[in-house]
């Protein structure tokens, strides 16, 4: 596991942000460039496999709160396909990165986390967080609890492998 390179793929700013904090100050999760990109709306082309290094385990985060599937999973067929990549790792999050953090901290609105005046303002308050570690810690974050659940149709067909890179 130490010698295998993992690239994360996410929606938006707000998983990078968790993801980084995740791997870095809380290590909670196995060490790998995070970049944005939505696997759900766009389609990965060659030259972007081409930044990768051989034998890169890539990892695609992304929500179930939609009914397109399609893209996600021409995505996931063509990475299995490139000799470059080792792996593809799914982490559907159902439905979202919201709910995700309402499971898995001790909260009952998604704005408590951040200490956001409105939920509407939690994304920008958590992307701009100075110590989103201390934060999570402080709501009693859970890793279990957090990317634990299977996805519905139409995602249903995408196995949920997260405890492959938590530690």
């Amino acid at each position: 596991m130490a010698n295998n390179i993992y690239h994360y793929y996410v929606e938006g700013d707000d998983e990078k942000k968790v993801i980084d904090t995740l791997k870095t100050s809380m290590q909670l999760i196995i060490s790998g460039k995070v970049d944005v990109f939505n696997v759900i709306e766009r389609k990965f082309t060659r030259n972007q496999i081409m930044r990768l290094k051989q034998g890169t385990i890539v990892v695609l985060v992304f929500d179930t709160d939609t009914n397109q599937v399609d893209t996600l999973l021409e995505n996931i067929l063509f990475l299995q396909k490139q000799p470059i990549v080792k792996k593809v790792i799914c982490v559907p999050q159902v439905k979202n990165l919201e709910d995700e953090l309402l499971r898995s901290c001790n909260i009952k609105q998604i704005k408590e986390l951040t200490g956001s005046k409105s939920n509407s303002n939690y994304k920008h308050d958590l992307i701009q967080h100075k110590n989103l570690s201390n934060a999570l810690k402080t709501h009693g974050f859970n890793i279990e609890k957090f990317w634990c659940k299977d996805p519905s149709y139409p995602f249903d067909t995408i196995k949920n492998e997260s405890l492959s890179i938590k530690k």
